[in-house]
């Protein structure tokens, strides 16, 4: 994986809201330039690039959440079919996190890496929520104890369980499969109290 995080004091939100429109580079949010991809802060946004197949760019911030109502905007820049992307939660280390993922294909799932092992949550489903191309994606997810729901576009996709992981950081992630690249541009990111 790409942007291995590096080690920043995760702190809790400051407040009931926190907002990151990355006007600016304030230190929270893991940038990096490595040869299979970066995590840079261009033009208001945070450009998440993946330049080799089969390969992972992820940005961590320093923010620990548990119960949360996270909405940002991505927009993917090159069009594939062959990616992922979107949001990583309740991260403690590489080994363990939670991943909504959302593709160019117009699918979605959910998994989660608990002690280096990936297990899907839920199965991969085409949603015509989830808008496929260069065209801007609204993603959400709830979190309330050990109950998750996610959202793309104001449109509910679905609902699961799991209390493995009960706090963690955020962060975000574009990823390849047989797309040889991929960039993703993310924006407008929201934290409210549930």
């Amino acid at each position: 994986a790409c942007g291995t995080p590096a080690v920043i004091q995760p702190t809790s939100m400051p407040s009931d809201t926190f907002e990151e429109d990355f006007s600016k580079d304030t230190g929270l949010w893991q940038t990096f330039a490595e040869t299979g991809g970066t995590a840079k802060i261009v033009d208001g946004k945070m450009a998440v690039v993946v330049s080799s197949p089969f390969t992972v760019s992820l940005s961590i911030a320093a923010l620990n959440l548990a119960d949360f109502d996270l909405t940002l905007i991505t927009t993917p820049i090159i069009n594939g079919t062959a990616n992922g992307y979107g949001v990583i939660f309740r991260y403690l280390d590489l080994q363990n996190f939670y991943r909504f993922d959302i593709g160019g294909d117009g699918k979605w799932s959910v998994s989660r890496r608990l002690r280096d092992q990936w297990l899907h949550l839920s199965e991969l489903k085409t949603s015509p929520a989830i808008k496929t191309g260069t065209v801007s994606n609204t993603l959400r997810i709830v979190a309330r104890a050990e109950k998750f729901e996610f959202y793309a576009n104001g449109i509910l996709l679905g609902a699961i369980s799991d209390a493995n992981l009960p706090i963690g950081r955020i962060g975000i992630f574009a990823s390849t499969f047989d797309d040889a690249k991929t960039e993703i541009k993310f924006d407008n990111i929201r934290v409210v109290k549930p």
